[in-house]
């Protein structure tokens, strides 16, 4: 009954039809059961997208075929060419057709901006949920969006957003059978979202809480968000007081949205945005806003390539140093729609030993590394009884630098040995430059960068331990930062450091007053540039890797990781995260 009293409050939202034959489930190119089991995603094809102008391209959505009802949880744009749309697991063998939506206007949304006649101006997000049948407004035809609303019409909008149908008597004292909203209660109780209680409260106005916490339910009920492993609120407005009950809502919806607490003024006044003060009853315009970009953020969405190589249904773990961590976000980016909300997602790299040792450990399936591993870390492997096995996928170089004032323009190999083993120069002048003061960083002694200090200068020798307890940088940025300011004019005193060049050149855009600040140095004559390094002209030029265990089985995803780095598509990957792709473009 709910369904079809929807369909009847749509007909005034009916659609043009594309030329894009309906496709039953079975028949699908490509599907996914979400987590929990409940929906399952489907993605259809949409003929002509390509010729499409972008405002057709942003109206399509997905209904069923057979009644031409809408599916609400459809993607909100065309990706390439494909929509997706997720269906309760019950409907998965309804075939499904895209259509161009022709949404409703809402008679109390005609706003004269002073320009002679009333133009339909709705919040953002307004169309896209009318045609997929979420928002329907009132029994007059309007939408009320300066106004709250009550619990049973947030309800209402959850349970379209959801397609839960009623099952019965709710058990709530104040819903009865001659409510408009009974078929309501009864659907969000039988879902899951709605607890139980004595009383629903029905009309009583819902805060931005609570219907914070429906959305972050209902996704969940889905299957696009989890628990999350904190409830970190620190990204909050001071003052915010969010209930204990909706701590985990704000932990993943309000961050992923941004919750703060700023007025702007609009044709219904000043407005405070989203969803600070939680106990503030929620504005329809807010909860407009919220389950508009629910529906946009929330859902990953898999790309053709991600499907090809396997990776829509898994990811290996991705691991590595610091600096190459632009490598895993890029190539989530070039797989997914909305990566940063794949489950497998990683925020950071746990840096190059932690990195290799779970490698070793069986605890990641894939590095990205700026070196090969160290000696220690070699002789954990072994010990292991595990190999190593490293393919180069981008050119890079270890690199040398100091303070943007100094006007050494470079170093030998030989004095930099002699730098780092045995700390007898105090003084530029012993090094071709002016009196001042020399101040050797180093790394510390599990990093990357180390290990390409080892594998280059060091050899059999040790790092000085006058260096290593008085001026190791413990983070990649920090040994950028710590040369830049133990630059002196009083005593004259200028810095060395190294790091990894395309780390180096995107940091420095980053964390200096500006790119002069420091210089690069030459390495027995040859300046290190993209040319240099490339053409192996440069000596201390090589390359960036994966790795993966050489026990990792050819059909593993692992190895098709590595396969798709060398693809065109992942060299595109090397090149969007600033470093120098091994195929030329």
């Amino acid at each position: 009954m709910m369904r079809k009293l929807t369909c009847l409050l749509l007909c005034a939202a009916l659609a043009v039809s594309l030329a894009v034959p309906a496709v039953a489930a079975e028949e699908s190119l490509w599907s996914r059961v979400e987590p929990g089991g409940r929906y399952v995603t489907f993605r259809l094809p949409v003929e002509g997208w390509a010729d499409m102008d972008w405002r057709t391209q942003s109206e399509l959505a997905v209904r069923y075929a057979d009644t031409k009802e809408p599916v609400p949880l459809t993607a909100m744009l065309a990706h390439n060419g494909w929509m997706f749309a997720t269906v309760p697991a019950a409907d998965q063998d309804r075939p499904l057709e895209v259509f161009v939506g022709q949404p409703t206007q809402f008679t109390d949304e005609f706003h004269d901006w002073g320009k002679g006649e009333p133009l339909y101006d709705p919040p953002f997000g307004t169309d896209d949920l009318n045609v997929r049948g979420i928002l329907l407004g009132d029994g007059t035809g309007a939408l009320r969006a300066g106004e709250t609303l009550s619990r049973a019409e947030a309800f209402a909008l959850i349970t379209r957003l959801l397609s839960l149908e009623p099952a019965g008597d709710p058990g709530f004292a104040d819903v009865k059978p001659n409510d408009w909203y009974y078929n309501v209660v009864s659907a969000a109780r039988a879902g899951g979202i709605a607890a139980a209680d004595t009383y629903f409260n029905p009309l009583r106005e819902v805060t931005r809480a609570e219907f914070t916490t429906m959305v972050y339910r209902a996704m969940k009920l889905v299957g696009w968000v989890r628990e999350p492993e904190q409830t970190d609120l620190s990204f909050l407005d001071d003052g915010a007081q969010v209930p204990d009950w909706a701590a985990a809502a704000y932990a993943v919806i309000g961050e992923q949205f941004g919750i703060y607490d700023v007025t702007y003024s609009g044709p219904l006044g000043d407005v405070s945005a989203r969803y600070a003060k939680p106990t503030q009853p929620a504005l329809r315009e807010e909860v407009i806003d919220l389950l508009y970009y629910a529906l946009r953020m929330l859902p990953v969405y898999p790309t053709q390539t991600a499907i090809d190589y396997g990776f829509d249904r898994e990811m290996p773990t991705l691991d590595g140093s610091t600096s190459t961590y632009p490598y895993t976000r890029m190539v989530y980016h070039a797989l997914f729609h909305n990566p940063e909300r794949h489950p497998q997602y990683p925020a950071a790299h746990s840096k190059s030993h932690p990195s290799y040792q779970k490698l070793i450990a069986g605890e990641n399936d894939l590095l990205f590394v700026a070196a090969p591993p160290s000696e220690a870390i070699v002789a954990e492997a072994k010990a292991a009884g595990v190999e190593l096995e490293l393919v180069p996928i981008a050119y890079d170089a270890m690199v040398f630098f100091t303070n943007g004032e100094n006007p050494v323009e470079g170093l030998t190999t030989q004095q930099i040995t002699e730098i780092y083993t045995k700390n007898t120069v105090d003084n530029w002048s012993r090094l071709g430059g002016p009196d001042a003061v020399f101040v050797p960083y180093c790394r510390n002694l599990d990093s990357g960068s180390q290990a390409l200090l080892e594998r280059y200068f060091l050899g059999e020798q040790e790092l000085h331990p006058d260096i290593l307890a008085e001026t190791t940088s413990m983070a990649m940025e920090s040994i950028i930062t710590d040369v830049y300011y133990a630059g002196k004019t009083e005593p004259l005193t200028w810095a060395l450091g190294y790091s990894i060049y395309y780390y180096y050149d995107a940091a420095t855009w980053l964390v200096l007053p500006s790119r002069d600040s420091l210089k690069l140095l030459a390495i027995d004559g040859v300046q290190p540039t993209e040319e240099t390094i490339r053409d192996g002209s440069y000596p201390l030029a090589d390359y960036n890797y994966v790795v993966v265990r050489k026990d990792a089985a050819e059909d593993s995803l692992a190895r098709q990781m590595v396969d798709f780095m060398l693809t065109p598509a992942g060299q595109n990957c090397v090149s969007n995260a600033g470093y120098g792709p091994l195929i030329a473009e």
